[in-house]
């Protein structure tokens, strides 16, 4: 008699497999976790109770998957389409997205106490890029240790300001709570359609949101390092680099906005408004995607400085997007010290050829999905040009500004947009874990080739 197989046996046994190509292929974790999640919160998103009016699956799909790629662009009014039950979910959506479901993953590994396997060590290691389970176990509790405690400070020093300006106490709780966790993890999600229009004048909101954008945006494990240039001691090649390259890009934009946008969307503001919203928008600009102003009203030097903002982005391990401070700034450093004939040194140690090369890499690679997107939506849409290559950089950047496009994308632009946002999330750290991972296979040397560059 012929034995018939086991179907559960099956089933356990094609799910073993499935779970360990995934877990033995470390590029492949963060894009099928994020899919799944994204998946998730739009199903949460789309059900009657999460809602105030019926929505489009498309829609819920939409905001999902930019709540859980911290980018902000909004298709629905998240303070009034969305119940205090969808609002909650768009939050826990967002940090989850911002920690990432890796620290998630691994920080229930080291609350139960047990030890990851070789694989799921090699996984975490090459994605928080450090050697030892010690490590990884430090890096997870101060990715949120860090976390809730800049959230909470944020969140009481909002919470504080809103209580005021919205004149109910438990509004203002809701917005500071929101709006802080939204902040640090540069989401750049708000529960009201103006976003921060009517805080413009409001200097504490404007710099307290500024900082927390700066601060999620940058590691914590960097973050912590900070307090030893006031101790006058050396920081580290990386922290070196973020730090410098952080602070050129703030103050350059902060300076180019005020100057550009003064007789602008400034005018009409007094000095210090002036000021702290050029403050705010350049820190937000790069990653975050809240607006205290109306950027369907920049001029086209503002709209040029922000467009290459929003392409530098945040920094490596913070929850920004974009190249990222550190590719940026070790490419101009390359660029500065191979003009002056010098070698590529930092904090007395040497920059490696393999490094440079996968910081080029994340360039080119970031620059040429940025340019399809483009060329997607230009073919799809007909909206303004310069408003769907706004649309597209803020999207791959996981930035959230918009100049008013994204609620006139069609059913095809709104998947372009969606595609965009998650790749813009994922791909980054999912090209350098696979690189991480593949490590250098080939060790034969070959004579040099000489190419002709001009």
């Amino acid at each position: 008699m012929k034995k018939i197989p086991d179907t559960n046996i099956i089933m356990h046994h094609e799910n073993k497999n499935w779970m360990t190509s995934l877990i033995k292929h470390p590029e492949r974790i963060l894009p099928t976790t994020f899919f799944l999640l994204c998946l998730t919160g739009a199903i949460l998103l789309f059900m009657p109770f999460s809602t105030t009016k019926s929505i489009s699956f498309i829609d819920s799909l939409f905001t999902s998957v930019s709540a859980v790629c911290v980018t902000g662009l909004v298709v629905l009014d998240s303070g009034k389409d969305f119940t205090n039950f969808g609002q909650f979910a768009i939050a826990l959506l967002i940090q989850t997205g911002g920690l990432g479901i890796m620290s998630f993953t691994s920080i229930i590994f080291i609350l139960l106490g047990k030890r990851m396997s070789l694989s799921q060590e090699k996984t975490v290691r090459n994605i928080f890029d450090v050697e030892s389970q010690d490590e990884i176990k430090q890096s997870v509790k101060l990715i949120f240790k860090f976390t809730f405690l800049v959230e909470a400070i944020g969140a009481t020093i909002l919470s504080t300001c809103f209580i005021f300006t919205e004149h109910s106490f438990w509004t203002g709780i809701k917005y500071g709570l929101f709006t802080s966790i939204s902040a640090f993890c540069n989401a750049g999600f708000f529960l009201k359609g103006t976003n921060l229009m009517d805080y413009q004048t409001n200097p504490i909101v404007l710099f307290t949101i500024s900082f927390l954008i700066i601060i999620g945006g940058i590691a914590p494990a960097t973050c912590v390092i900070f307090p030893n240039l006031l101790k006058r001691k050396k920081l580290p090649p990386m922290a070196t680099i973020v730090f410098y390259t952080t602070l050129s890009l703030l103050f350059i934009g902060a300076l180019f906005f005020f100057i550009s946008e003064y007789s602008g969307v400034l005018e009409g503001m007094n000095t210090i408004d002036k000021i702290s919203n050029a403050w705010f928008q350049s820190a937000t600009t790069r990653t975050a995607g809240f607006n205290s102003i109306d950027f369907g009203k920049i001029n086209a030097g503002t709209f040029l400085l922000t467009v290459l903002l929003m392409i530098a982005g945040g920094s490596p391990g913070g929850t920004a997007g974009g190249i990222k401070t550190g590719a940026i700034g070790l490419l101009f450093l390359t660029c500065y010290n191979t003009i002056n004939s010098k070698s590529n040194i930092i904090c007395n140690k040497q920059i490696t050829p393999v490094i440079i090369q996968k910081a080029i890499s994340l360039a080119l690679a970031y620059l040429t999905v940025l340019l399809l997107s483009i060329i997607m939506l230009l073919t799809t849409q007909s909206i303004s040009p310069t408003h769907l290559i706004f649309e597209a950089t803020s999207a791959l950047g996981t930035v959230g500004l918009s100049m008013g496009a994204t609620t006139s994308l069609d059913e095809i632009g709104k998947i372009i947009i969606i595609s965009t946002m998650f790749i813009g999330r994922v791909a980054p750290a999912t090209l350098l874990c696979y690189l991480n991972a593949k490590g250098s296979e080939m060790n034969i040397s070959y004579p040099d080739a000489k190419i002709t560059l001009t």
